[in-house]
This record gives structure tokens, C-alpha cells and sequence, in this order.
């Protein structure tokens, strides 16, 4: 079994996608990156024979969707191949007529990749064979689940499972998105199929964004490998997919960073695996930004991602910034690979203990041996932090072509752009800071 980078040191980065990315940027950025997650099979040779060969690389499959699409037709759809080859495989509507098609803001409805039933045993025996089980050859050493979800969003209601295909209603026929059976049904499945997976050697880790310490998520940590948060702690709007507050921090609240930090924390302690995407400024969709170059990326919008990650990494975790859905490793340059200087190679040192909340004004802390991450999740109000006293740094002070005849003791931070910063800082609302010193 594969097993994450160690991330205890400084701030690691991940990729979403490299489908965009070149051999040479692998190449370049190679030892910056922990882990891609939906790596393309033609890249997975380069990334072995790079200079960070461990890497974990995941194959991209979605968790409730074909993972090998047959498309024909126009438009291009799988549905008929399905129909033909696997009929009591397809999830439908309640009209038993629609297919429980997934659709997206930006993204429309895809009839390429066909909805399964997943109480079906023969689905994930199909998944395994199509998608898993080739990807283990491939090179590959994790599955990336997408899209993973335990609602019932798209109206799933029954399939033609039944003796000669015939009906079998599966969640309620009034109001199918409110049946709790859907959930168990997938939680089931993913039990099933992390054992499954598990048992070839390969890790799992779903695209799945409630960090929330509630007892459906930890059903799921128990027994994944690791989480992709796409919603990370940046926040944004999907439609029309730019972020809400470009001309804002990256909005926060005390609850939800709270709730975050706990779930991370617990993951961390747990030995899963924690990426989060930040997504910032406007993307692909909508035609907002074609060429997906990084906007409004600020010093502001890097350092609360920074602080962010400091508050929660542990072992194996990395972050992951770019504009909204500019995934794949080469659109936006060097941006996409998510490896921002100075911010990203700040020489933080390893955590020194769990992050820490002030009970009076809510803002959090977290000492490393070289540095300070720093939130303030109130949206509303700044608050001012006072710094924790370092052990006497000794430096001596050149006087003209000679030195003092003494040594004077000081205590000295500086922000990650070298400025230093006096026995207090100001954190303006929803935003954060990393500082250090040695």
C-alpha cells in the first residue's frame, strides 16, 4: 500500500489534474508536489522518473458514474451502449425513463457518463474491472473518487434490476431526495469498495467537502485514506463561478473555520490524508476566464491559505491554489502547480503543538519552531494579536568597519516578505498570517 508524503515539515502542495502540464514542468516542480490527484495515465511514466518518484498518483473515477464512458451520437451520449450491454447497471428517475444524470452550475448535465446503481453488486464489480483493476497495471497507486456525495441530489429513484429487468423503486417515489436509504446505500457501497480497492493495494480518497466531525463523515474517513476538500477554506461562488468577494479576504466565519480545523486535526491524527483546493478569482466556466490565468491572487488571499493549512497540517496533507476550476497543471503557468514564493516555501519548521483559539476574540494560533500561523475568522471585526515572546535571538550589530563590543538580545519576527513586525500584528477580519523568525 502506497503511503503519503511526509508533510510535518514546512507547507506542501498538491495538484489537481497534470493533464495540462508538460514532461518538463514535472520534471521542474516534481519534488514540490505530494500528490495529484486524477493524474493522466501518459503522465504517470514522468512522474516516476522524476526526482520525486513516491509521489502518490491517483486514477480520476467517478464514485456513482461509468468510469470508462461510451460516448456516441449527437450529442454524445453513453446511454445506449448501457441500454444494450448493462440495462440493470443504470440509476434512474422515478419516471423510470431519465436517467439520475449529474449536473453542475458551469457545467451543465453530462449524458456521456451514465449513472449506476450502486446497490447493484455487479456495479462495482464492473468499476473494479473497468476502472480500478487497469489502473493498478497503469502505475497508478490511489483512486480518486469524484463527485462523492452521500445526497441525493440528482433525484436517484430505482433501476431495472429485477427478474427480467424489470423495476425495482429503490427511494421514495413522492420525494426521492429526502430518502436517508440513498445514503446508507452509499455509505454501504463505499465500504465495500474501499475493501475491494484496498485488497489490490491502492489508496482511496473521495472528493468530499463536509469537513464536519458529524457520524455520516466519520463513516466515511474510517474507512477512505484521505479527503479532497474542493470546497477548501477559501470560499467562492459557483455561479457564476467567480469568487464572491474578489475585492474581500477570503470570507470565513468562526463556526465553519472551527469545524474545519476539528475535522482536519482529526483526519491528521488518524494518518488520512488531507488536500484542500482554494479556488480564487474567476475560472474556466462561463467563459470567464478561457485562459485561466490567476487573478486577484493577493498576498492577502495566499497568506490566509497559508495560515490555514499550518493551522491543520500534521503528516500528510497539502494544499492546492488557482483560480476557480483551473485544474490540470498548465493553464495559469506555475500558478497551477500550486507552489507560490515566498508564501509556499516560508521555512515555517514543524508544528509545535495543536492550534490554539482564544476564547475572548476567537482568533487561532499555531506555533512552529520557526514560525506562527495566524486566523482571524470573525468576517466582521479586527483584532489585535500579541506576540508570543521568543527565546533571545543573539545578534551582533556591525558598527562601521567593527563590530560592538557586546551582544545585544532581541526578539525578532518578520512576516514572510522579510518586513519585521513589532510585539504585535493586526488581523483584519477573515484573513491570516504567517509569520517567522530564526
Amino acid at each position: 500500500m502506497a503511503k503519503w508524503i511526509d508533510s510535518s515539515i514546512g507547507i506542501h502542495s498538491f495538484l489537481t489534474f497534470d493533464s495540462k502540464t508538460t514532461p518538463e514542468n514535472i520534471q521542474h516542480f516534481a519534488n514540490k508536489i505530494d500528490y495529484v490527484w486524477g493524474s493522466t495515465e501518459h503522465n504517470v511514466q514522468h512522474w516516476r522518473q522524476s526526482s520525486n518518484p513516491d509521489v502518490v498518483l491517483s486514477y480520476y473515477m467517478p464514485f456513482s458514474r461509468d468510469p470508462t464512458p461510451h460516448p456516441t451520437g449527437t450529442p454524445p451520449t453513453s446511454l445506449p451502449w448501457w441500454v444494450d450491454n448493462y440495462p440493470e447497471l443504470v440509476l434512474y428517475q422515478c419516471d423510470g425513463i431519465t436517467p439520475a444524470w449529474e449536473c453542475f452550475a458551469g457545467e451543465g448535465c453530462s449524458h456521456v457518463s451514465v449513472p449506476l446503481d450502486l446497490t447493484n453488486p455487479e456495479t462495482l464489480k464492473y468499476q473494479m474491472n473497468n476502472g480500478v483493476i487497469p489502473a493498478a497495471k497503469a502505475g497508478y497507486n490511489a483512486i480518486a473518487l469524484d463527485n462523492y456525495a452521500l445526497n441525493n441530489e440528482w433525484s436517484a429513484c430505482g433501476s431495472y434490476k429485477g427478474i427480467n429487468h424489470s423495476w425495482v423503486q429503490l427511494y421514495d417515489q413522492i420525494n426521492p431526495k429526502k430518502d436517508p436509504q440513498y445514503t446508507l446505500d452509499v455509505l454501504n457501497w463505499t465500504s465495500r469498495a474501499c475493501a475491494a480497492i484496498h485488497q489490490i493495494g491502492l489508496l482511496v480518497i473521495p472528493n468530499y467537502s463536509v469537513m464536519r466531525l458529524n457520524e455520516q463523515t466519520l463513516q466515511v474517513v474510517n474507512v477512505t485514506d484521505g479527503i479532497l476538500a474542493e470546497g477548501g477554506f477559501a470560499s467562492w461562488n459557483p455561479i457564476p463561478n467567480t469568487s464572491s468577494y474578489d475585492t474581500l479576504p477570503p470570507l470565513t466565519n468562526p463556526i465553519k473555520f472551527q469545524e474545519q480545523i476539528l475535522f482536519v486535526r482529526h483526519l491528521q491524527r488518524a494518518n488520512k490524508g488531507f488536500f484542500a483546493i482554494q479556488e480564487w478569482g474567476p475560472g474556466v466556466d462561463y467563459n470567464l476566464n478561457p485562459s485561466c490565468q490567476p487573478r486577484n491572487l493577493t498576498r492577502t488571499v495566499k497568506q490566509f491559505v497559508a495560515a490555514a493549512y499550518m493551522m491543520s497540517n500534521g503528516n500528510c496533507s497539502g494544499t492546492f491554489l488557482t483560480c476557480i476550476q483551473c485544474y490540470g497543471g498548465g493553464c495559469g503557468g506555475v500558478g497551477n502547480f500550486s507552489v507560490w514564493d515566498p508564501e509556499w516555501n516560508a521555512k515555517v519548521g514543524v508544528p509545535l503543538g495543536e492550534p490554539q483559539m482564544n476564547n475572548d476574540n476567537g482568533v487561532w494560533s499555531r506555533n512552529y519552531s520557526t514560525g506562527l500561523a495566524l486566523v482571524n475568522p470573525n468576517n466582521t471585526h479586527d483584532f489585535v494579536f500579541v506576540l508570543p515572546t521568543l527565546k533571545s535571538i543573539t545578534v551582533t550589530k556591525s558598527i562601521g568597519q567593527g563590530k560592538n563590543d557586546g551582544d545585544d538580545e532581541v526578539d525578532i519576527w518578520r512576516d514572510v516578505y522579510g518586513k519585521e513586525v513589532g510585539e504585535n500584528v493586526t488581523l483584519i477580519a477573515a484573513t491570516g498570517m504567517v509569520l517567522l523568525h530564526g
